[in-house]
């Protein structure tokens, strides 16, 4: 008899894909970008808001999770309408690894830093 994975036929539930947006783009792209910023200098950050936050750390992080909340909240509430467009996960997906390139870009620039 074969064991089959409980992830092998589990379709990933819209609001899990939500999450993970949030948590890539705002836990880990906004920790990534304040280590790097420790490490390199805030002068090298490319985005003039972030740049100009960054030398107060925790409200820089707090307007990125607060931006991430936002669109996870507007995504929630438009639930219905962005499950009708076609690639909807793929899009999610997406967001999500492109959220994971940022942090290790940023995680590069700083590990370079060292």
């Amino acid at each position: 008899m074969e064991s089959r994975s409980p992830w092998a036929e589990r379709e990933v539930d819209y609001a899990e894909l939500v999450v993970g947006v949030v948590i890539a783009w705002g836990v880990f792209d906004g920790v990534s970008t304040l280590v790097a910023a420790a490490l390199v200098g805030v002068e090298f950050e490319s985005n003039p808001l972030v740049r100009a936050l960054l030398p107060t750390p925790t409200l820089a992080l707090g307007v990125k999770l607060a931006a991430a909340v936002l669109a996870g909240v507007l995504a929630l509430a438009g639930e219905r309408f962005i499950r009708t467009v076609p690639g909807w996960r793929c899009f999610f997906l997406g967001l999500i690894a492109l959220g994971a390139g940022v942090t290790g870009l940023n995680l590069g620039v700083a590990l370079a830093a060292v």
